[in-house]
């Protein structure tokens, strides 16, 4: 069975290739478009092995739900993927309890390798 990766973007073009690169390298993604779809998916009791998240949402910032996260689930890795590059930006999210914080449109290419990391190292 493939990892699983809830995927929280709300910019249509990014969330369709970030996926489809995603799946690609052998993740089962399921995409959500907003932050109330993101937590409704969380609350569900499906299981998933990572957390991806944009920073804001019109409905809500990435932080809150990085933090909704952390209060009942400490160990699933959550990985920010965000065009918000400010240190104070990072260094927020990673308070919060993301475990990284990448920069679009930079980082494109390395979130696959990322998440297969951060799931390799909750698994063993």
């Amino acid at each position: 069975m493939p990892p699983r990766i809830l995927y929280a973007e709300d910019h249509n073009d990014t969330r369709v290739l970030m996926a489809l690169l995603l799946r690609k390298a052998g993740f089962e993604v399921v995409e959500v478009v907003s932050a109330a779809g993101f937590m409704e998916r969380f609350e569900s009791g499906e299981s998933f092995d990572l957390y991806l998240l944009d920073r804001t949402f019109p409905d809500a910032s990435g932080l809150t739900l990085c933090r909704a996260v952390r209060e009942r689930d400490a160990a699933t890795p959550i990985l920010f993927y965000s065009a918000r590059a400010m240190r104070e930006e990072r260094e927020e999210a990673l308070s919060a309890g993301a475990s990284a914080y990448l920069i679009k449109p930079d980082d494109i290419f390395n979130v696959s390798e990322h998440a297969a990391r951060w799931i390799g190292s909750t698994r063993s």
